[in-house]
C-alpha cells in the first residue's frame, strides 16, 4: 500500500510539472482559420457607438422646450446599412407601444432624423434600431426625452 501511495504521489507532481511547463505547442492551423473567421464574424456586427440629439442634455435626460417643434437625432455607427428610430411611452416593458418615427437608409452623411413633432409634450424614450450590412445583426439603443415645464 506504501507503494503504491507514492506512485501516485509521483504521478500528481509529474502532472503538475507537464502542465506548469513553459513550452508551449503550435495551434493547429484549422484551428487558427476558425478563430479568425470568428473575429471577422464579430468584426462585421451591427454596433451603436453613440446617439445624441440638437437638445440639451441634463442628468440623463435630452431636454425639449416648449417652445421647440423639430429635433434631430444623430448616431454614429458601424456595419449598418439601416437605422431605424422609434419613440415608445417611458416604463418598462413599452417597447410594444413603440410608433416609427422614421428611418435613415444612406449612411454616406451620417445617420440621422431630423424629426417635426409639433406640440407634442414627451416623458418618453427614443429608440435607435440599426440593422446590421450583414443581414443578421442589429444593434439598439435609446434615449430618454423629456419636455421642459415652465
Amino acid at each position: 500500500m506504501r507503494y503504491t501511495w507514492i506512485g501516485i504521489k509521483l504521478l500528481l507532481v509529474m502532472l503538475l510539472l507537464v502542465a506548469c511547463s513553459s513550452t508551449e505547442q503550435p495551434v493547429p492551423s484549422e484551428v487558427m482559420a476558425t478563430v479568425d473567421a470568428q473575429k471577422e464574424l464579430v468584426d462585421l456586427q451591427a454596433k451603436i457607438l453613440k446617439v445624441s440629439t440638437d437638445l440639451s442634455y441634463e442628468t440623463n435626460w435630452w431636454v425639449v422646450p416648449q417652445d421647440i417643434d423639430t429635433m434631430t437625432i444623430y448616431v454614429e455607427a458601424e456595419n449598418v446599412d439601416t437605422v431605424l428610430f422609434w419613440i415608445a411611452p417611458k416604463g418598462t416593458e413599452t417597447w410594444k407601444e413603440r410608433e416609427l418615427i422614421g428611418y435613415d437608409i444612406d449612411g454616406s452623411d451620417g445617420w440621422s432624423l431630423t424629426w417635426k413633432f409639433g406640440d407634442r409634450q414627451f416623458h418618453d424614450h427614443i429608440a435607435v434600431q440599426a440593422l446590421g450590412t450583414d443581414g443578421l445583426t442589429q444593434a439598439k439603443e435609446s434615449i430618454s426625452v423629456h419636455t421642459l415645464e415652465e
